[in-house]
């Protein structure tokens, strides 16, 4: 009886180590794909780029599993020109790219603009007005997407004619009307005596239970001498002239 007893339980406890490693590796699966997919994931995106892009002279980086999607991806960059990088996408036996969007699309271009002139501005902003740590960003307006002025790997210029907007992302010190237009105001001075000129100026703060968002502040708004009363206005009625203006404790 003893042995028979022994034998059902070493079955049962087998079975459940085996239950337990099946889901365990069903789980991997599902969230990291498995290395034979990969394998054949990285393979056919390979094939792909040597049928598709022969000339673009491409480096590409190992393909990750998305479990959101059920696709692997890899990413594709040229070894000669900054802007030419897209995705690429397996699933299932079938492969798409977004070579079209981000390089033809001048996605990438427009990024990296974007981002060469936040590093500018987040200086400017630490060294004119003190904010070491800000963290303020430059987006070029995605309408500039279909200028013919963006051009792939093109040099950085800060006089480029391209609509902007320059979001100060700061931890405001003043948190009053009066502080955030002084701070639009002095920005807004240290960014023209820099040559930095933006159609658009917004502002982000989040200081203890406090948060501040404006957006919608163009040059003549603060050359008028009325920022206070837009924004108050725009703070009691909504969106004024474009302007909107959001100050709340995060608890209300």
């Amino acid at each position: 009886m003893k042995n028979n007893r022994g034998k059902v339980l070493k079955v049962l406890v087998g079975v459940i180590v085996t239950a337990l490693i099946g889901g365990i590796l069903f789980f991997i699966n599902a969230f990291a794909g498995n290395p034979i997919s990969e394998m054949i994931a990285n393979k056919a995106i390979e094939k792909y780029v040597d049928e598709n892009y022969p000339s673009l002279d491409l480096e590409i980086e190992k393909a990750n599993y998305n479990f959101k999607t059920g696709a692997y991806m890899a990413r594709a960059k040229s070894k000669t020109s900054i802007d030419t990088k897209f995705p690429i996408y397996y699933r299932k036996g079938e492969i798409r790219d977004d070579y079209e969007s981000y390089v033809l699309g001048k996605f990438n271009t427009w990024q990296r603009l974007s981002d060469e002139y936040s590093v500018i501005a987040k200086d400017i902003i630490a060294k004119e007005l003190g904010y070491e740590d800000n963290t303020t960003i430059v987006i070029y307006k995605k309408d500039e997407l279909t200028n013919d002025v963006l051009e792939l790997d093109m040099e950085f210029d800060r006089s480029l004619p391209l609509d902007s907007e320059v979001l100060i992302r700061v931890d405001l010190r003043d948190r009053t009307l009066e502080g955030i237009a002084k701070i639009l105001t002095d920005a807004y001075k240290a960014f023209v005596d820099n040559d930095c000129n933006f159609s658009e100026y917004s502002l982000s703060s989040e200081v203890d239970s406090t948060y501040v968002s404006v957006h919608g502040v163009t040059p003549n708004d603060i050359e008028s001498g009325e920022l206070i009363s837009l924004l108050e206005e725009a703070k009691n009625n909504g969106d004024v002239e474009g302007i909107s203006v959001t100050i709340k404790e995060k608890n209300n």
